[in-house]
């Protein structure tokens, strides 16, 4: 098996854009904007390194072979690192270039990280990234390429769990914005938007069944309706090489989440007042989490054509329990949307609130404090301490003869 494509994926995740849905029928929500577009393997600050580094990595056949002989943990842990010594001079040269370029580009920003923030020379060891081996800034050695492969794993492991957190954070503030909106608005007005809020949950409600992702029934509807074949004759391996779309025996991340949108159609109807495109793309990562978590048995993040074709004889597979979306799980509690507007409350008062007079309110607040402290008692020394003491010294006026 192709292990090296293990370290493509990487690369692939970091470099190629997450699908994302069509939103050009209604206006997005500011957070929303912020969730889509700064994603958190599209940001990362070494991305072209890594690119780079594996790149000219894969062109060196030794270590390449290495790579198809090694296990996934062997890869994942960074302990294929070890093989370094068996690339070719001219590539390590290369590599120490990289390297080099690398070094230096941090260097800058963290020159000016330190500027802004007004950093001591002590505290710039905390912006230091872990993905270089910062102890040698000359060549690319065993050490540079493990914490490369570690690091860069790492990050890929938190992608969900970010994402998660932050649609999280979302949708309290859409209901936030809701509540509100509906407070601000005459009685009228109100009666409105709550019957448009009713219709729109129950359009959600009674949308079509969905299909359990990657059941039977849920690709041999993608294969009925996406690639036209008779779903009497639904073959596995037709079915994988069919979208394997760059042709490499492995469905990456990107390549599984397109086998959703008939389901996902289903559930979000773009012509909804109410349609969120980031809910429609949260329910797109939960479908994906499920399929890897059920069908990536070494958890390398790709779903080779071995791991789909034994998938498909599993009794799992024939089953098709209904699909459960984000809209019939509670997001949030009433303790988390009280707490969040309460903190709106306070930071629109702040932002209304002219700086002198939040000045005085400050000297007022640390007043009221030190009013309220008690006198301080003061209390004999215990010998032990006493002893240890050093002899006070008195600043009287003393009058010279």
């Amino acid at each position: 098996m192709l292990k090296f494509v293990v370290l493509c994926s990487i690369i692939g995740l970091v470099v190629c854009p997450p699908v994302l849905p069509d939103n050009n029928h209604q206006p997005v929500h500011k957070s929303v904007n912020e969730t889509l577009e700064k994603d958190p393997l599209l940001s990362l600050e070494y991305h072209k390194y890594l690119k780079e580094i594996v790149n000219i990595l894969e062109t060196d056949p030794e270590f390449k072979k290495q790579i198809e002989n090694a296990s996934i943990e062997d890869i994942k842990s960074g302990r294929i690192a070890e093989h370094l010594a068996l690339v070719d001079p001219s590539i390590r040269t290369k590599l120490d270039e990289i390297k080099r370029m690398e070094i230096e580009r941090l260097r800058r920003a963290i020159q000016r990280k330190a500027a802004l923030s007004n950093l001591k020379a002590h505290e710039i060891q905390t912006l230091l990234p872990k993905h270089v081996d910062h102890g040698n800034i000359d060549t690319f050695e065993v050490h540079d390429l493990e914490r490369l492969i570690k690091q860069a794993t790492f990050d890929l492991e938190e992608v969900d769990k970010l994402r998660r957190e932050e649609f999280k954070d979302h949708e309290i503030e859409k209901e936030y914005e809701r509540r509100k909106k509906m407070q601000q608005a005459d009685a009228e007005t109100r009666q409105k938007l709550e019957e448009q809020h009713k219709r729109s949950l129950e359009m959600r409600k009674n949308h079509q069944r969905v299909n359990h992702p990657g059941s039977k029934d849920q690709l041999e509807e993608v294969w009925e309706e996406e690639d036209k074949l008779d779903g009497e004759d639904f073959e596995p391996v037709t079915f994988f090489k069919l979208h394997d779309i760059d042709g490499n025996n492995y469905w990456d991340e990107f390549e599984v989440e397109a086998l959703f949108n008939i389901e996902l159609d289903k559930i979000y109807n773009k012509t909804d007042p109410e349609f969120d495109p980031a809910e429609r793309f949260e329910e797109m990562n939960r479908m994906r989490e499920h399929v890897f978590g059920e069908i990536d048995k070494n958890k390398d993040r790709l779903v080779s054509l071995d791991e789909f074709v034994e998938s498909t004889k599993s009794r799992e597979f024939k089953q098709n329990e209904e699909w459960k979306g984000v809209d019939d799980e509670a997001q949030f509690s009433e303790d988390q949307i009280r707490e969040y507007s309460q903190a709106h409350v306070e930071e629109e008062r702040l932002m209304s609130t002219p700086v002198n007079d939040l000045r005085r309110e400050q000297a007022h607040r640390q007043e009221d404090t030190q009013h309220h402290q008690p006198p301080r008692q003061h209390h004999q020394q215990p010998p032990e301490i006493q002893q240890h003491q050093p002899p006070q010294q008195h600043h009287q006026n003393v009058q010279h003869p």
